[in-house]
């Protein structure tokens, strides 16, 4: 595309107006323009002249080329217009918290472009792209989205240091995706989603370093897939799924170096799906479709756990029976050195300070949650306490062909009335300090069969006085 001038662009289109309209509407075929700046003036004016003037017909595009830019107000980007940053161009932001305002716009593109202490925020926006940007240091958001925005990208954008959320939806309706993204030292959560409506998938990005949690969606119902996202020394959870919120697949991710923000299971866990409100709370339906292919290990206590919360007086409470739940299976993840926190010998006191004491474990279904379909394939090798551990009135399908290596504890627990209404069956079991599968206080396993025990410390399977197996062989 040949490069003109603001003065010869308008001449161009007036020409264009009289001489070729009919030639470019019988082929229906788009002009554009195309205009070059190398200060913050001729950026104010380009975008000015875009506003006017830009259209779906004749859109319009501002290369800003590289050099150091000063920015004293906000970038307002309009309609059809795309922003191109060329390498090199470093933008210097006093503008408070966003850099970029992109507000009821359509087809509008922000492409590169290194924005140095505030961010880019979109608004009500449809066919809005923000790609190849670099947002170092900005107060709040790096990218924020709210409103409605149709067929919206956030692709391979790097955002460093932000102040609160990396990217966020608030309050959006947001259809399209969110992929190949690189986030590293977060103030707080990585990827954030809140009262929001997402239609799309969250795949192919990188989170390092954050002080909370990776990914999180809280009140936000999410018609896509979290998948194939690299998580590495995230404080808080790899990926929180809270509150009503819901997703399909959360499948082929990889984490390593989880936890550490509360010392406990509420914050420590490489997949965490609650549904818990609170005590007397009711629960709102909390759920993915499935959990499949993830590579999960160092995590401070478990590596993926369900808990809906009895929300009563007691565990027995059935308020949030099966409010937070796996639609179908937990299938085919590896989890490697589950519960890497080491309490202190006073460990009750350390609780009083603050500190929690939770379950290390590599799949843990607590507090009436439930997976519908099977907890099956998966490997799980060192962990702090149990490999497989149902409680509190927590329910599964089967547990079939798992390999569960270096355990501290049970291989397979299952307590405090939880039920297997399947059974547990043809799981590899080697090294587990107490025992291969224990059924106690009250829970329930429909049938136990053809499982593999090695080196096991008590006994390969333990039913104490109140558990029961309906059939062992």
């Amino acid at each position: 595309m040949k490069k003109i001038s603001i003065i010869k662009t308008c001449k161009l289109c007036i020409l264009c107006s009289t001489v070729l309209l009919p030639i470019i509407m019988a082929g229906h075929k788009t002009k554009a323009s195309e205009v070059n700046v190398t200060d913050i003036k001729e950026l104010n004016n380009a975008l000015s002249e875009a506003a006017d003037n830009a259209s779906e017909e004749e859109p319009c595009t501002i290369s800003v080329q590289p050099g150091n830019y000063k920015l004293s107000s906000t970038i307002n980007l309009p309609s059809y217009t795309t922003l191109v940053f060329e390498d090199n161009a470093t933008i210097s932001c006093n503008t408070g918290d966003y850099a970029v305002l992109i507000t009821g716009a359509s087809d509008a593109v922000i492409d590169g472009g290194y924005f140095k202490g505030a961010g880019i925020f979109s608004k009500g926006g449809e066919n809005i792209t923000i790609k190849n940007t670099t947002v170092e240091s900005a107060p709040d958001c790096g990218i924020l989205v709210k409103n409605d925005n149709e067929q919206i990208s956030i692709e391979s954008n790097t955002i460093k240091k932000a102040g609160r959320f990396s990217i966020a939806l608030m309050g959006a309706d947001y259809k399209g995706s969110i992929e190949k993204n690189t986030i590293t030292q977060s103030e707080d959560i990585g990827i954030y989603l809140y009262t929001s409506s997402f239609e799309g998938d969250i795949s192919g990005n990188t989170i390092k370093n954050c002080k909370r949690t990776g990914i999180y969606a809280g009140v936000t119902s999410i018609d896509g897939d979290i998948k194939n996202n690299t998580f590495k020394n995230v404080k808080g959870h790899g990926i929180g799924i809270y509150h009503g919120s819901h997703a399909n697949a959360i499948d082929g991710n990889k984490m390593d170096k989880i936890g550490g923000y509360n010392n406990g299971g509420n914050g420590d866990c490489g997949i965490m799906i609650n549904g818990d409100e609170g005590k007397g709370k009711k629960a709102a339906p909390t759920y993915v479709k499935s959990i499949t292919n993830n590579n999960i290990k160092n995590v401070t206590y478990s590596g993926i756990k369900l808990y809906s919360g009895p929300s009563g007086a007691s565990d027995d409470s059935k308020a949030n029976q099966d409010k937070t739940y796996v639609k179908n299976d937990i299938k085919g993840n590896i989890l490697y050195n589950i519960g890497t926190y080491k309490h202190s010998k006073d460990w009750k006191k350390e609780i009083q300070k603050g500190g929690r004491y939770g379950a290390q474990t590599g799949i843990y279904i607590d507090a009436h949650a439930r997976v519908y379909g099977d907890i099956c394939q998966n490997k799980i090798t060192k962990t702090n306490l149990h490999g497989i551990y149902m409680r509190v009135g927590a329910v599964a399908k089967d547990i079939y062909n798992n390999t569960i290596t270096d355990i501290v504890e049970d291989g397979i627990c299952i307590n405090k009335k939880a039920k297997v209404t399947g059974s547990i069956k043809n799981n590899k079991i080697t090294n587990a300090k107490l025992c291969g599968i224990c059924v106690r206080e009250g829970a329930t396993v429909n049938k136990v069969s053809g499982n593999k025990f090695k080196k096991v410390g008590y006994k390969n399977i333990f039913e104490t006085a109140n558990g029961k197996i309906k059939k062992n062989s």
